[in-house]
């Protein structure tokens, strides 16, 4: 997004800290895991901070966002764009100072998942098999893979704790509980390697699947905090509505419980047979993945337009629109409302965008998107074909519109004639029918004659007109 000075400029200072040792697997982690996801441009943003920091410090020097931007050879817009790629998936977190004089900023450094958390993790695993396809998915988790020890061929001997420790005393703990009141660390202060909080997820209105579930069906100790969880998870990776995973739960419940090996299973068979099997891509914010239309490499031009489409962001195609220059925020603001209060899938609204650029000689005009935006709604346009489809309609029904018009035709509305005119007429038409017989006409001769004759209607109204106003 180009509005990047608004959150960062390259005057802003940073810090850098870990929340955690990062070691020499986290880094095989990040790049053969989180790589795929984010793009090396993340990934080398993530390096490039650690890089900062010399050995066994945890906190490093302030600098400002003009030499990081040098150090990683980025751009400001794709600085802002990879930071804030690592803070979706966990692997920074973002800490800006209340200060209305300057901005200064601190990154917290998380570290990677464990394997065995990544590779059981509901969103993160879906798509990393998207990207790698199942081949290369299995090949990765293969390195990643340790064989279990063979428990007829081996006898676990391990001790205990209790087996070499002992108890302390009465008098040894208050020692110990004196020696730590006695300490002069900040209560404030983190010891390296708190519990990660994970992903989170703030769309999914649970309140809404709460309130649609049967209490017949579900009890309400069912649904545990980390089953909720769970269920935003799912619902953000297969692109489940409330009122629909409220139906995957009770579809779920076996014997009035909840188990989450059974509700992932429900919500995958579930989202199969909505989408032909085809696995969940994680993206930035564009196409709904439940209304893009074409999964494969694109054979036709048309194809192709479709994907670019369905694949680009309302505002990343207005910057490629007028050439990377700055999106002004009257136009950022017309893009929200379509989104916003139009309820139009993005890959829709960037034919809206181009449909509008073309007509109006590349002015972004309200009125217009407003006005197509209601109509489209209204015609219920949910994908991208169909939106290039009303597209093409309006721009023939216009084109013949204009034909009419260059032919000297009119509409409807201009050729209804008066009453009185048309009584006239069939009365003329009635009386030339029983005074001789009708000639065939050809279509151009026939326009002719209908000229004649409404010339000819023409004066006698004006004759009778005149012989009434002598009277």
């Amino acid at each position: 997004m180009s509005t990047h000075w608004k959150e960062v400029l390259p005057v802003d200072s940073y810090r850098i800290r870990l929340a955690d040792f990062i070691t020499e697997i986290d880094t095989h982690v990040l790049t053969l895991l989180y790589q795929p996801l984010i793009g090396a441009d993340a990934v080398g943003l993530y390096k490039s901070l650690l890089a900062q920091l010399p050995k066994d410090v945890f906190e490093g020097d302030v600098h400002t966002h003009q030499h990081l931007r040098l150090m990683v050879g980025l751009t400001m817009p794709d600085l802002l764009e990879a930071r804030k790629k690592l803070e979706a998936i966990d692997l920074m977190r973002t800490y800006q100072h209340k200060s209305q004089d300057k901005r200064s900023f601190i990154y917290e450094i998380q570290p990677p998942m464990k394997p065995v958390q990544f590779f059981t993790d509901d969103v993160l695993s879906v798509f990393l098999f998207n990207k790698l396809g199942k081949k290369g998915y299995l090949a990765i988790k293969e390195r990643f893979s340790l064989k279990e020890i063979d428990q007829e061929a081996y006898e676990e001997v391990t001790v205990s704790f209790s087996d070499v420790f002992a108890s302390l005393q009465h008098s040894e703990m208050q020692s110990a509980l004196m020696d730590r009141q006695g300490s002069t660390i900040d209560d404030r202060s983190n010891v390296l390697g708190k519990e990660k909080q994970g992903l989170s997820f703030q769309t999914f209105d649970s309140e809404l699947m709460i309130q649609s579930l049967s209490s017949y069906v579900v009890p309400k100790d069912v649904l545990t905090d980390e089953l909720l969880e769970l269920v935003k998870k799912l619902a953000f990776v297969y692109q489940v509505e409330p009122l629909t995973m409220a139906n995957l739960i009770e579809r779920a419940i076996v014997n009035g419980e909840l188990e989450d090996k059974k509700l992932r299973k429900t919500v995958q068979t579930w989202y199969k047979l909505e989408s032909s099997a085809v696995a969940p891509a994680l993206g930035l914010k564009t196409q709904p993945q439940s209304k893009r239309t074409v999964h494969k490499e694109p054979k036709s031009e048309e194809e192709r337009v479709i994907q670019f489409y369905e694949e680009t962001a309302p505002l990343t195609l207005l910057e490629l629109r007028q050439e990377g220059a700055v999106v002004s925020p009257p136009d950022i603001k017309i893009i929200e409302e379509l989104m916003v209060d139009y309820l139009l899938n993005p890959g829709v609204i960037n034919v809206l965008i181009d449909y509008n650029l073309f007509q109006n000689d590349m002015k972004l005009s309200k009125l217009f998107m407003q006005k197509m935006a209601g109509h489209w709604k209204r015609k219920k346009i949910g994908t991208v074909p169909e939106a290039i489809q009303l597209v093409k309609t309006d721009k023939q029904k216009k084109k013949e519109g204009q034909a009419n018009r260059s032919s000297g035709k009119r509409n409807k509305r201009q050729d209804a004639l008066p009453k009185w005119l048309v009584q006239e007429k069939d009365e003329e038409k009635n009386q030339q029918q029983s005074s001789q017989q009708p000639a065939v006409k050809t279509s151009e001769s026939k326009g002719n004659t209908d000229t004649q004759e409404l010339a000819q209607l023409m004066a006698e109204r004006n004759r009778r007109r005149a012989q009434k106003g002598d009277h």
